[in-house]
């Protein structure tokens, strides 16, 4: 059991333990959101990449291109190189 004089020592440091885990949630939130930002700035890049590939596969050097293209993996797959 717990005397009088203790309380305030046992007050203490469940105070100093709730300021550290409050330092402790705002750093592992500060981390969640700079997670989030690079989330997000990762599919809008794959979204840019996306988008120059199908203008590529859109394009008239690569239509103009497919028969050297057909060539080369028919070459490489028969084991030419």
């Amino acid at each position: 059991m717990t005397t009088g004089s203790d309380e305030p020592n046992e007050l203490r440091e469940l105070r100093l333990e709730v300021a550290a885990l409050r330092t402790q949630l705002a750093r592992h939130t500060a981390q969640t959101e700079e997670y989030r930002r690079r989330l997000v700035a990762s599919r809008n890049q794959a979204e840019r990449y996306a988008a120059q590939l199908k203008a590529l596969r859109s394009s008239s050097s690569w239509a103009i291109t497919r028969p050297l293209r057909m060539r080369r993996r028919k070459a490489l797959n028969n084991g030419w190189t």
